[in-house]
């Protein structure tokens, strides 16, 4: 049923990273997979891995990444990427071998061998191509119009006029452009000033975009229909606890509506708590501002598929709910202050850490 579910996302992934996503999918599971018969043999923790875990969680690293790295080509200075989807599949069973199987001390391996890849290769994360809606599911990413020769266009991908050239198109990088504005990267001269209004209104593509596709992404995340439709099904066949998903949602738009962000940017970012108190930032602005910083990352992909796993999160309903708002805080705070790609990963993996924690403090109490 897990499978099912996810089938949803990855479905509309392949629809819109087209092929090279399919190859990403089968490198990552393949190489797991046989990297997983020769750790089955070594030892008692190896007798604790079971090859249908591993087909999962390799599942979910390939959703969690690009579909460009299936290619031959340089990705920002690490040279042809497709090794390291090997690479990521090979060090997920070396992992869940040493975390003894599903994972021991509430630590997902997943989330651990993606923020590793994060580390070692982050910038060649950035995903920078989407195909045209014309050429979906067949069409190649990399056969796509240079950057400067298709101008950057306001108008939904659903609806708007695709080149005339070209299976893809070159679309720039929301998560980037969100994350280098709430870090102050975008600070450089004084003359050159920008605004939370300008960057909503001027450098970020629609909203439907996010929702419905056309944004350039991870496999997995890049539409948040797909991932809610797939998180609707878990519900619906009572495979994850509703509370969790809910929760980070409610708890991670209020401290990202409450917490300091820039409201303008000259040589350095001014931050404001609660914007939309400020004169120049209207409460519209304000929570559109928010409606991006959820849609843009990987938080819905997160909360239905790994912060629900029975490996992370805790046992009793009380407990839950303090880790979902927890999750919720810690990734408004990361993907405001580090990095909109990888902080709900890293807020996830902090939470699962302080899981016997809540378990033992609030442990269901005995009637009698």
């Amino acid at each position: 049923m897990h499978f099912v579910a996810a089938a949803f996302p990855a479905a509309a992934g392949v629809a819109l990273y087209g092929w090279r996503a399919v190859v990403a999918i089968v490198l990552v599971v393949s190489a797991a997979l046989l990297s997983s018969l020769l750790w089955q043999s070594i030892g008692a923790r190896g007798g604790q891995i079971r090859l249908v875990h591993v087909g999962w969680f390799s599942f979910l690293v390939a959703l969690m990444l690009p579909a460009h790295w299936a290619a031959q080509v340089d990705a920002a200075g690490y040279g042809a990427p497709w090794p390291i989807l090997i690479a990521a599949g090979i060090t997920l069973s070396v992992l869940m071998w040493i975390l003894g199987g599903l994972g021991a001390g509430r630590i997902h391996p997943v989330l651990v061998c993606f923020l590793l890849l994060c580390v070692l290769y982050g910038q060649a994360f950035v995903a920078n191509r989407v195909l045209q809606r014309d050429n979906l599911v067949t069409g190649d990413l990399f056969v796509a119009p240079l950057p400067d020769a298709v101008p950057i266009s306001s108008e939904r991908w659903i609806t708007a006029i695709p080149p005339s050239s070209g299976d893809a198109i070159w679309r720039p990088n929301a998560a980037e452009i969100l994350g280098q504005f709430t870090t102050g990267a975008g600070a450089t001269d004084p003359r050159t000033w920008t605004t939370l209004d300008v960057l909503l209104r001027d450098r970020m593509p629609p909203l439907d975009d996010f929702i419905l596709g056309g944004e350039p992404g991870p496999i997995g995340a890049g539409c948040a229909l797909g991932v809610i439709v797939g998180g609707l099904f878990m519900l619906y066949r009572g495979l994850i606890d509703y509370r969790i998903p809910l929760l980070i949602f409610v708890f991670a738009y209020l401290a990202m509506a409450i917490l300091p962000i820039p409201v303008i940017i000259t040589d350095e970012p001014h931050y404001r708590w609660l914007a939309m108190r400020v004169p120049e930032v209207s409460w519209q602005t304000a929570l559109t501002f928010v409606h991006y910083e959820l849609l843009a990352g990987p938080m819905v992909f997160m909360s239905f598929f790994i912060a629900t796993s029975p490996s992370v999160r805790p046992v009793s309903k009380s407990a839950r709910a303090v880790y979902a708002a927890l999750i919720g805080i810690l990734t408004a705070l990361f993907q405001l202050y580090a990095s909109v790609s990888y902080g709900p990963y890293l807020a996830l993996l902090i939470a699962s850490l302080l899981t016997p924690t809540f378990d033992k403090l609030l442990r269901p109490r005995p009637l009698v």
